[in-house]
């Protein structure tokens, strides 16, 4: 399916101790039929990181997100479990604890994925209680059905599970990009969308410092993963948070941008006491030292955390995405799918794929080249990054040149 070959085994590398589990791999094609199904989708959500609890729950196998046409958001969660020994799960504990997992990180349903068989009796129960459970045999058509030659695309399959390993223990050797590594796979996913924004800019902000050419293979692949799921994060966010503007006016949505991007993990109202106790101190000891009074007027607020001077391109960015709703919902899986591919592994996608996802519709292109637009303004891009943003997508039915380009041989001397 892809037109660019030379990049087929960049996920497959490695020796056989980076190879997967069976369980591990099962999880990155449920993953991938999440995708294929319509919801942006992750495996392997780590918890304790977040909790910065000791928890015998260490991650989520599954965690997906999908946007209804106002841009509200759904929370989908899912357990895998490939075993079939004597001591492998049952189907119905399986039910129960996930369904204690699903209350915990406020998810709308559950899916467990289980190797062992699966009755009707056990299927109504899960029913009952929001989650739907099936055996593998049932997974296994669907992902007939709905991925079949769409296998290891973009950040879903087994191939992606392998390199993603692969860039673990390339960020492992450096404390900040293990930093990075972690928090794109776990603590963002429960942030509220303004923080996480305000973090994956930052985050993208020092990726984009480390990028040169000059990088070893295994560093620059790990910038360009770090590259990439920080931009597809950050959009999943962006249009998260334009879903908030849907019941606002434009006046009163800048007012809320311009003060849930100047707050950090303390909430607004929080630091406005804090501000005016600090206020009242100061206007004490400013009197007691005769300052004059304009000096003491000047210091009032000076406490109150101040909105980054990207506030103004956010609120635009964010008005623009509720605008064109329909548009924007389908936009986290499109950067997502096409990220990956030009950034990461640095192919091109079939027209076929292009054509489904709806790359090539203005609509889309026009929101890649906003995004790419509003990283610049922020200084969170590079050039490799802005090029896989706004390079043209191949219609339908059409060959790619600048593809053709790269696959044509030299010309004779």
């Amino acid at each position: 399916m892809q037109s660019d070959t030379r990049a087929r085994s960049a996920g497959s590398g490695g020796s056989s101790s980076k190879l997967p589990t069976p369980g591990e791999q099962l999880e990155a094609r449920v993953s991938q039929l999440w995708f294929w199904e319509g919801f942006y989708s992750r495996h392997g959500v780590n918890l304790q990181r977040h909790y910065r609890e000791a928890l015998t729950v260490t991650d989520l196998d599954l965690f997906a997100l999908d946007f209804n046409p106002q841009l509200s958001t759904t929370k989908y969660i899912g357990e895998v479990k490939s075993g079939t020994g004597k001591s492998a799960a049952k189907p119905l504990d399986r039910i129960i604890w996930l369904r204690g997992i699903k209350e915990l990180v406020g998810a709308d349903s559950a899916e467990l994925t289980i190797a062992g068989g699966v009755t009707d009796r056990i299927r109504s129960l899960g029913q009952s209680l929001g989650i739907t459970a099936q055996n593998v045999a049932d997974f296994e058509r669907r992902e007939a059905d709905a991925v079949g030659s769409l296998a290891n695309l973009g950040p879903n399959g087994v191939d992606a599970l392998v390199l993603e390993k692969e860039v673990k223990a390339t960020c492992r050797r450096q404390p900040d990009l293990e930093r990075a590594f972690w928090f794109l796979r776990g603590e963002v996913f429960f942030l509220d969308p303004f923080l996480a924004i305000k973090q994956l800019i930052e985050l993208l902000g020092r990726v984009s410092q480390l990028w040169t050419p000059r990088l070893q293979d295994s560093e620059a692949m790990a910038v360009r993963w770090l590259a990439a799921e920080a931009t597809s994060l950050l959009t999943l966010n962006l249009v998260t948070a334009a879903g908030m503007s849907v019941t606002l006016n434009r006046t009163d949505w800048d007012n809320l941008v311009a003060e849930r991007s100047a707050e950090g993990s303390i909430p607004m109202h929080q630091m406005r006491k804090l501000s005016d106790s600090v206020d009242k101190f100061v206007a004490g000891v400013l009197t007691a030292a005769k300052v004059a009074p304009e000096i003491r007027t000047e210091a009032i607020g000076a406490f109150l955390p101040e909105p980054p001077d990207y506030a103004g391109p956010l609120a635009e960015m964010c008005w623009r995405l509720k605008s064109d709703a329909p548009v924007a919902r389908a936009l986290p899986r499109q950067m997502d799918l096409l990220l990956f591919e030009r950034l990461v592994r640095q192919r091109e996608l079939s027209p076929q794929v292009t054509a489904r996802m709806g790359l090539a519709r203005p609509g889309a292109v026009r929101f890649r080249r906003l995004v790419a637009a509003f990283l610049r303004g922020c200084n969170a891009s590079f050039e490799e990054l802005e090029t896989a943003l706004k390079e043209p997508i191949t219609p339908e039915g059409q060959d790619n040149p600048l593809q053709q380009a790269k696959d044509s041989p030299p010309p004779a001397s």
